[in-house]
């Protein structure tokens, strides 16, 4: 666990894992979590530029659609067209 606030946005609470993957003697991040109340947002990154969609799960459902995770605003970014794309996510915690 990465962190953990319990008493987050008036008790909803909040939680962010970072899950890695040992190779031989070393590793690397594979997928990042994050727990906002109920709901739970998972991001596995990849290095294979041509896939269409990025892979993640909401509550356990993969790729499933979303406007916000425990209330907040949840936004995927895409510049797939960019030399170098990347997607991200972004959830404004300033709303509350």
């Amino acid at each position: 666990i990465l962190a953990k606030d319990d008493d987050f946005a008036h008790g909803l609470g909040i939680d962010v894992q970072i899950r890695t993957k040992i190779v031989r003697f070393w590793s690397y991040i594979k997928r990042a979590a994050i727990r906002i109340g109920d709901d739970i947002l998972e991001v596995e990154g990849s290095v294979d530029t041509s896939e269409m969609h990025p892979s993640y799960w909401i509550n356990f459902d993969y790729q499933a659609e979303f406007t916000t995770i425990g209330g907040f605003p949840l936004t995927l970014y895409d510049n797939r067209a960019a030399s170098k794309p990347k997607q991200r996510f972004e959830i404004d915690l300033s709303s509350e």
